[in-house]
Parts: structure tokens; sequence; C-alpha cells
């Protein structure tokens, strides 16, 4: 069966919807802490998968940062693709938009374990770290 799937910016009328999400994979992460994601003095975006229905099968939150060891750093703490049927190709449309954003970056990293909190979301000891997540090279467009 052939599943499609819209992906792009979060709309702030699915962010509940998003929000749900990741509750599922990740309880601790508040209500609270959520909605600051959201807050326009901090850098981070959102992008969702949603099925034809609407309904969100996948998010990816990320900012981009200057590492000190790597330079500009697409940073990705949330990445979350659900289905039953289909998480691959969710989570394949989610990164093929990631990689898009992060043509100025040499690297995406996608941490490895879901933050428990915002506070350790933007923890910049851990944003420093270089080994947690997985590590893509962005390949500069030809």
């Amino acid at each position: 069966m052939q599943y499609d799937y819209v992906v792009g910016e979060l709309h702030r009328d699915n962010d509940l919807a998003a929000f749900a999400l990741i509750c599922s994979v990740a309880p601790t992460f508040g209500e609270n802490d959520w909605a600051a994601i959201f807050d326009s003095t901090r850098t981070w975006r959102c992008i969702s998968a949603s099925d034809l229905a609407g309904r969100v099968r996948g998010l990816a939150v990320f900012r981009l940062l200057m590492h000190p060891e790597v330079g500009l750093l697409m940073d990705v703490p949330i990445f979350i693709a659900l289905s039953a049927a289909d998480h691959h190709k969710i989570a394949e449309s989610l990164f093929s938009s990631l990689e898009a954003e992060a043509t100025a970056c040499r690297f995406i990293r996608v941490w490895n374990d879901l933050p428990r909190s915002l506070a350790e979301l933007e923890n910049i000891e851990l944003f420093r770290r270089w080994d947690h997540g997985l590590i893509y090279r962005v390949h500069p467009k030809q």
C-alpha cells in the first residue's frame, strides 16, 4: 500500500497533535517545555510529516548553531517517525527535508535519545559534545 505524506513547517494549529506524538515516546517532555520551543526568542524550528487526513505522523525539531569544532551544525534533538505501516517512508521524508534545510551546514546530528526536558534540549554542554547521535556529513550541492 502506498502512503503519501505532506512534509513542511509545523503549523501552530497542529502543535498539540505533535506534542501528543512526543509524549508517546518521551513522556517526561512537558507541555510547558513544548510550548517554549515556539517562543520567538528561541531559534528552534519544527517540521512535521502528516498523512493526507492531516494526522501528524512524524516530527523533527532542529536548529542551526555554530559548533566550536565543526562549524555550522544542524542539531536535531527530536526526530520521530511513527506509523504501524510506513515509518521508514516518514523518516526518509523528514530527513530529506532536513537535508534540504542544511545546505549551509557541514553536519547534521540526530540525537540518539530524545531529550527529557527543555533544559536538556538546550544544554550547551550537551550541544558541544560530539559523542552522541547520528552524525551525517552534508555534501555540498554541485
